[in-house]
């Protein structure tokens, strides 16, 4: 009979989510500069917008809100073709602008080796889980840690029940363990 115990596993701290991102930015691919690129910008997609991986793959600049009071905010496909509005910071916008994002340039799987062997290369620790659905617990975690209310949190994420999101609770608890010891 094969062990199914999994190896416990800790989110990433924004500081090395930071040398990920600065890592990424500035270590050269040996595949192709443009696919360097596109992994960056999938790594912001995900991690600063809290997209899913295949909604990042997707993510369309083109379909940004026509009122200008709403331009920050681009049209999603998200799962299960559900359609929803997100905000796309303008520093973000830039800089997929610069690297001439366009949707569809690459796989769920290949960005998925890229983070492991930027994991690799970074000599993470093993209990640190670095995946990109990794990046979008991030996001969630942070946000919630920051004070942004749950069913803010579930329109944001693009889940249709509150249950859903309040998974993410559990990673951003921590700081209220330390608030409430017990005696």
């Amino acid at each position: 009979m094969k062990n199914s115990k999994k190896t416990l596993q800790q989110l990433p701290s924004q500081q090395l989510l930071q040398e990920v991102q600065e890592f990424i930015a500035t270590r050269p691919n040996h595949k192709s500069e443009r696919k360097k690129w596109i992994h960056y910008c999938l790594f912001l997609l995900c991690w600063k917008i809290g997209l899913r991986v295949s909604e990042a793959i997707n993510f369309n600049l083109e379909l940004r809100h026509p009122e200008p009071e709403y331009q920050d905010l681009y049209l999603l496909r998200g799962k299960r073709r559900k359609d929803r509005y997100v905000y796309v910071s303008p520093e973000i916008a830039a800089i997929l602008k610069t690297h001439n994002w366009q949707p569809n340039q690459t796989n769920r799987r290949d960005f998925w080796e890229f983070l492991r062997r930027a994991r690799y290369d970074l000599k993470v620790s093993p209990h640190t889980e670095l995946a990109p659905h990794t990046l979008r617990r991030c996001f969630a975690t942070y946000n919630l840690l920051a004070g942004m209310p749950l069913n803010i949190l579930q329109k944001v994420l693009g889940h249709s029940r509150v249950s859903t999101t309040s998974l993410y609770i559990k990673d951003s608890d921590l700081a209220n363990l330390l608030k409430f010891k017990p005696i």
